[in-house]
C-alpha cells in the first residue's frame, strides 16, 4: 500500500519529467526529447510525457515546441501522441501559439494533424457501427475501440486506453454532450474544454472560402458542414454567394446561429441535423 510521502514522491518526480521535457521543446533539444519519450515508452503506450500538461499554466510540449517553431520536433510529437487541440490554462492551444509566432509551417502541420485525425476517428466509429450492426455514433448503437482511434503517426493497436484527459476532442458522443463558447468568444469547447474550433483558425478558414469559390468569385453556390465558431461561413458571406447552405448538427451550435442571425439571412438556409440525413433532402 502506498504512503503519501510515496505519492508525494512520485508526483514530484513526474512534474520533474515534464518540467524537463517542456525545457527540451522549448530550446528544440530533439535528442533530449526523443531520450524522455523513450524512457516513458517502458510505463505507457503511447508515452503519455508527450501529452502530459504543467499543472499550474497548462502548457504542454507541443504548444512550446509551436511557440519556438520547431517543426521537427513539433512532427515527432504529433507522431507520439500529442493531442493538437489541447489547450492551455488561457484557453490557447499549440496553434495558437505557432499562428502569434507566424510559424506558418506548424500551423500548415498541425492543421494537418487535425484533419488527419478527425478522418482517423471517423473511419474507427463507422468501422465499429458496421461490426455492431448498425446504429449512430454516441447514440448507443455502437462502442467505439479506442485503439483504433488512435492519434496520428505511431499506431498501438495493443495499447491500452489512454485517460480521458488525452483524448482526442472530436468523440464519438459529441453531439449528446454540451459544448461552449468562451467569454472572448475565440474558442468553440466541448465539456472537457477540449478546444473544437479556435480563432487562430480563421487566416486558414478565409483562404479556404476564396478557393472554393474560384478565387473569390460572386454569385456562387456554397455549402458548409459543421459551422463551429462560424469563421468560414462568414468569411462566405463577404463573397457575397447567390446561395449559401449550413449544415449544423449540434444543437448547441445551432442555437448560437439562430441567436446571431443566421436563420435570417436572405442568401443562407440552415439546416439542423447530421449531414448524411440533410444531404439527400
Amino acid at each position: 500500500m502506498s504512503t503519501p510521502t510515496a505519492d508525494n514522491n512520485s508526483q514530484q518526480t513526474e512534474q520533474q519529467k515534464v518540467q524537463a521535457m517542456l525545457q527540451a521543446c522549448a530550446e528544440g533539444n530533439i535528442p533530449l526529447a526523443q531520450s524522455l519519450i523513450e524512457q516513458s515508452l517502458q510505463q505507457s503506450m503511447p508515452p503519455i510525457i508527450a501529452s502530459l500538461q504543467d499543472e499550474k499554466t497548462g502548457i504542454s510540449p507541443l504548444m512550446v515546441a509551436a511557440d519556438g517553431g520547431h517543426f521537427e520536433l513539433c512532427k515527432i510529437l504529433l507522431e507520439y501522441g500529442a493531442p493538437w487541440n489541447a489547450v492551455d490554462r488561457r484557453g490557447k492551444c499549440a496553434g495558437n501559439y505557432a499562428t502569434e509566432r507566424q510559424h506558418w509551417h506548424v500551423v500548415d502541420l498541425l492543421v494537418d494533424a487535425g484533419t488527419k485525425a478527425e478522418l482517423i476517428l471517423g473511419a474507427a466509429i463507422r468501422h465499429s457501427m458496421q461490426m455492431s450492426g448498425g446504429g449512430e455514433a454516441g447514440g448507443g448503437g455502437g462502442i467505439m475501440d479506442h485503439s483504433a482511434a488512435a492519434t496520428v503517426g505511431h499506431q498501438y493497436p495493443n495499447a491500452p486506453p489512454r485517460p480521458v484527459d488525452h483524448e482526442p476532442c472530436t468523440k464519438p458522443d459529441y453531439l449528446s454532450h454540451k459544448v461552449r463558447y468562451n467569454a472572448a468568444n475565440t474558442a468553440l469547447l466541448d465539456q472537457d474544454d477540449d478546444a473544437i474550433m479556435m480563432e487562430w483558425e480563421r487566416p486558414l478558414m478565409e483562404a479556404h472560402a476564396s478557393i472554393i469559390t474560384g478565387n473569390s468569385q460572386r454569385n456562387k453556390i456554397v455549402l458548409n458542414v459543421g459551422f463551429g465558431m462560424g469563421i468560414i461561413d462568414t468569411a462566405l458571406q463577404k463573397l457575397e454567394p447567390a446561395m449559401h447552405y449550413i449544415i449544423e448538427a449540434h444543437p448547441d451550435v445551432y442555437r448560437k446561429m439562430v441567436h446571431d442571425g443566421w436563420d435570417k439571412k436572405s442568401n443562407v438556409r440552415v439546416c439542423f441535423g447530421r449531414w448524411q440525413d440533410e444531404m439527400p433532402k
